[in-house]
């Protein structure tokens, strides 16, 4: 990577190609000024914690990267996937409503919406549902699209999408309903309606391998048509740490944010019973091992925070740099980040 004179309106060169403006880092550094802004206003705050660790997050579907210590250490040490677990604690310590704003890793990652180094906002309400984490959604997309986009709306590719009001909630349960004619936890009727679509899931995949083929080649594809929306009620299964819906328990108090069709947000109310979140970790953690062949150990500080008393909250991870593509009108991260 070269740097040549700014002052005469040059560009960052990357070695693997594409051109990244000095306009365009200028913009990035507002946002993330304004974005910590609208949470301090909000008596949020900002919290930093460690990258470094030695247990991960555990999620069958997301890769940490490893690390070695110098000290020669005979375990290595994972660059956090999320803050989520540290900021967990600090909940449990009495910190309040909290942020962050920062770098995180995720291996096997690579695509226009995917990088292995991404900018990561992670927030948390104490003693409120869903639906506030929601409200934050609305009310920062809206105010950041007013200053950077000119109106309460975003464009991408040649679409409009207003964002000035509240967002559809479009529950997922009814999301399979209507586009696959099936119920999103019968494995049976997946295959068939996936195989109907011209989508041929091997014989060995679980209900887990059809829901996703079907989320990802059916659901989220037909969001790319509703503006801005979220996601909410996903199977209980598949969201080891968020609380289950009273009334319901195969479903979980988790959403996810599209707009213009790109995942921008997924957040949930959080599992505070620490027996049950032990067994739903236990259980994630044999999954996982199943489907990688790798152990990855459970953090015991962890537990112990959620037996001293995680209290009532809700959370939600934003990506930053897939907002930030959105309010530039950029195709992809690559064209809003530094590499």
């Amino acid at each position: 990577m070269t740097l040549e004179n700014p002052a005469a309106g040059r560009t960052w060169r990357r070695l693997a190609g594409g051109e990244l403006s000095w306009e365009t880092l200028r913009l990035r550094s507002r946002i993330l000024h304004r974005i910590r802004s609208f949470f301090r206003e909000r008596g949020f705050l900002e919290v930093d914690p460690p990258i470094a660790l030695p247990y991960p997050n555990i999620d069958p579907n997301v890769f940490p990267v490893t690390i070695s210590d110098a000290a020669g250490r005979a375990s290595p040490l994972f660059l956090h996937t999320s803050p989520e677990l540290s900021m967990k604690k600090l909940l449990a310590a009495g910190s309040g409503n909290i942020f962050f704003l920062g770098k995180v890793f995720r291996d096997r990652e690579g695509s226009p919406l995917h990088h292995p180094e991404f900018t990561m906002l992670e927030w948390y309400r104490v003693g409120e549902p869903c639906d506030a984490v929601m409200r934050d959604v609305e009310e920062l997309v809206r105010e950041l699209s007013r200053e950077f986009a000119g109106k309460e709306e975003i464009r991408r590719g040649g679409e409009s999408v207003p964002v000035s009001g509240k967002w559809p909630r479009w529950e997922l349960r009814d999301a399979f309903a209507e586009l696959l004619q099936v119920s999103m936890t019968d494995r049976a009727g997946l295959r068939s309606a996936l195989g109907q679509k011209g989508i041929r899931p091997g014989e060995s995949e679980g209900w887990d391998d059809l829901f996703f083929r079907a989320y990802i080649d059916v659901i989220e594809p037909a969001l790319e048509g509703k503006g801005a929306v979220f996601l909410s009620g996903f199977p209980s299964a598949l969201a080891a740490m968020a609380k289950r819906r009273d009334g319901d328990a195969e479903l979980c108090e988790r959403f996810e944010g599209y707009l213009c069709g790109v995942e921008l947000v997924n957040g949930y109310e959080e599992l505070t019973d620490a027996r049950e979140q032990a067994d739903r970790l236990r259980d994630l953690a044999a999954r996982h091992e199943h489907q990688t062949k790798t152990m990855l150990p459970i953090d015991p500080e962890f537990l112990e925070a959620l037996f001293h008393g995680l209290p009532p909250c809700c959370g939600a991870a934003l990506g930053v740099d897939r907002l930030a593509m959105l309010l530039l009108g950029k195709e992809s991260i690559a064209d809003v980040t530094i590499r």
